[in-house]
């Protein structure tokens, strides 16, 4: 067969075509279940993170067990046991700039504080509406006080605000449609919640 003819090239594009795609149908078979395990541990360890519980490197399974009574996380709402106090956990998600932002919200039972929050996934730009997963903001919701029923993050200097009592967060700077998606999508969890408990 003449190499330079079509019928030859339409082969060896078909044959190697299969091959990478046997190849990567055999890597996928072959790490599924290491990646949905990953998968698995890493929101765990989102969860711990929002409730003020440092994940162990090993383990976070265990951890998650003890704390929440359950084998593995749900999409209901979650009660932790902290120091004897009962914590309100659920995941929330919702529309930013780029795509869908998920995380995890904690927040004391009687709905007036927020104890913490973390994000699991993300499509924001690195540097700019990416920086939501970083520990200067995530770190201004730790024991926020929620007035009038929500919280409020106010166009971002960078520097974290810190005040715990004013309901009120710094929002990224040039980030500001990644910021507010972040106050509308905690606002309408804090509002299910209420609805949810009967607390409103």
């Amino acid at each position: 067969m003449e190499k330079n003819s079509m019928t030859y090239t339409a082969i060896f594009s078909f044959v190697i075509t299969f091959i990478l795609v046997f190849l990567l149908t055999l890597t996928y078979v072959g790490t599924k279940n290491r990646v949905s395990e990953y998968n698995k541990n890493y929101e765990i360890s989102s969860i711990l993170k929002a409730i003020g519980v440092k994940p162990k490197d090993r383990g976070v399974q265990e951890q998650f067990k003890s704390i929440f009574n359950l084998e593995l996380p749900t999409n209901e709402t979650m009660i932790a046991k902290i120091d004897g106090e009962d914590i309100l956990v659920s995941k929330f998600s919702g529309k930013a700039l780029w795509g869908t932002v998920n995380g995890i919200i904690a927040i004391e039972k009687n709905l007036k504080t927020i104890k913490g929050i973390d994000i699991i996934s993300h499509n924001e730009t690195p540097g700019l509406g990416g920086r939501i997963e970083e520990e200067w903001f995530l770190n201004q919701f730790r024991d926020e006080t929620i007035n009038k029923n929500m919280i409020t993050v106010v166009q971002g200097t960078g520097d974290g605000n810190y005040n715990s009592k004013d309901g009120i967060i710094d929002g990224i700077a040039g980030a500001t449609r990644t910021s507010h998606s972040m106050e509308v999508m905690i606002n309408k969890k804090i509002k299910s919640l209420r609805e949810e408990v009967g607390n409103e």
